[in-house]
């Protein structure tokens, strides 16, 4: 995967190496995955030098290819992201992560050792990162955000 510098990336560079790792599937464009940039934000600047970590994997929205490089960059100077921004489209996202990437926004949570232990379905809050993160099972299950696009929402 490429960050907006140019330079590539794999997951395993961050995943199993004593950290959770937060991978959150967003899109500039997607309104919903704005809401939750503050929060993502200040959770990986409160636990980056600590027990965790946020990666960002960009997509286009509506089309799930690969963003605009140049319009990521700009973007995440203005919202201070600071925090690893990749590009993926939706092929590369699912292989990455090894489960579907079938909506926006999508959260993935890999516990210190390396394993995908959770994946939250729409908006994110910084108390729910939390709550994941001290979590003591290590079985993958999933959840619903109270927040989800309405043409993702579960019938």
């Amino acid at each position: 995967m490429e960050d907006v510098d140019g330079n590539h990336h794999s997951l395993d560079k961050y995943v199993g190496k004593g950290k959770w790792v937060v991978v959150n599937i967003w899109a500039i464009a997607c309104p919903y995955c704005r809401d939750e940039l503050y929060d993502l934000t200040d959770f990986h600047d409160n636990h980056e030098n600590n027990d965790a970590m946020v990666i960002g994997l960009t997509v286009d929205w509506p089309s799930f290819g690969y963003p605009d490089k140049e319009d990521l960059a700009n973007f995440a100077l203005e919202y201070f992201i600071n925090y690893p921004l990749l590009m993926v489209d939706q092929k590369l996202a699912s292989k990455v992560i090894g489960k579907p990437v079938d909506m926006i926004p999508l959260t993935f949570f890999y516990n210190p050792e390396g394993e995908l232990v959770y994946r939250i379905n729409g908006v994110v809050t910084e108390e729910m990162l939390e709550e994941v993160i001290k979590k003591e099972d290590t079985s993958y299950s999933m959840r619903w955000a109270e927040q989800v696009p309405p043409e993702f929402r579960p019938e």
